[in-house]
């Protein structure tokens, strides 16, 4: 496989071949832990520290915090590909499913680590045990409601609504499992149109401040939505010099933005917006 992604790389700019990820998580105002599809690992970079791989040679997209604490990440476009419980202290990543169980490319995690993903036009949960239910109850589209496609990022509020999207459209589903509209984001395209672009807006990333500001990245757009709890909505960053931000975080009153260069194989950087609103750069992945 490696061999094969070796060959693309010679006909094609690497951060067009080497699709970026969409998750970002924050551990606390200075440290951030993202998948690097690119350079085959999943980070844990802190401020004016070199980048720690916490896993070497893992391709993997999809990063995210499961509402019983760990980190999980996914190797699903490698051959034999699984989901994994990544431990933060160095030692080996666990396989926690099969990609033939899950056969989706992102998903959420549960308190008791169940596993929630998109099966169709509805959200199922799979039991540590193999069992299988819709997701609470229901993981339906609510009535009159745009239909469910594919879904590009999750993210758990600290209520446990889980937010989700699929295209530019933003979604939730509460405590009744019913998937809801919260809004949906519009905007042009900017070039060059690359990532496996599907010629419209999509949401590849979701966060929450403690103020209930919703963060969401749309890189095919080049900027970062902030929706507020009237729903506004604001453009709080745009793409600058060819850096797009593909994943979002929060952490107290800081953003942080995870960013991929869209014409060259520069590693991934994350620059954070603190509370004040001052942006700096946390740090970089070198080539």
């Amino acid at each position: 496989m490696r061999a094969i992604r070796a060959l693309l790389f010679l006909f094609f700019p690497v951060a067009v071949a080497a699709h970026p990820g969409g998750g970002l998580i924050a551990l606390d105002v200075n440290t951030v832990i993202f998948a690097d599809s690119m350079y085959n690992a999943v980070w844990r970079l802190e401020k004016d520290r070199k980048p720690q791989a916490l896993v070497k040679n893992f391709h993997a997209h999809w990063t995210t915090l499961g509402l019983d604490g760990n980190v999980y990440s996914e190797s699903f476009q490698e051959i034999g590909g699984a989901l994994f419980r990544i431990p933060l202290d160095g030692g080996k990543h666990v396989k926690v499913a099969e990609e033939s169980g899950v056969q989706t490319l992102v998903f959420a995690v549960g308190k008791r680590g169940e596993l929630i993903f998109q099966k169709g036009a509805q959200l199922i949960e799979r039991s540590a045990d193999g069992t299988v239910r819709r997701f609470r109850g229901s993981g339906e589209v609510a009535k009159a409601e745009p239909p469910l496609q594919q879904v590009i990022a999750y993210y758990w509020a600290a209520d446990e609504t889980l937010y989700l999207s699929d295209g530019n459209n933003l979604r939730r589903a509460g405590s009744d499992g019913v998937v809801r509209l919260v809004a949906r984001i519009d905007g042009k395209l900017i070039e060059p149109k690359i990532w496996n672009s599907t010629g419209a807006p999509r949401i590849w990333s979701i966060a929450i401040d403690g103020r209930k500001r919703i963060y969401t990245a749309l890189p095919d757009i080049g900027q970062v939505v902030r929706i507020d709890p009237d729903g506004s909505q604001h453009v709080v960053d745009r793409s600058a010099g060819g850096w797009r931000v593909t994943a979002v975080a929060t952490f107290g009153d800081s953003i942080f933005l995870l960013e991929s260069s869209d014409s060259t194989n520069a590693g991934q950087r994350v620059r954070v917006i603190r509370g004040t609103g001052k942006m700096e750069m946390l740090g970089q992945v070198e080539p």
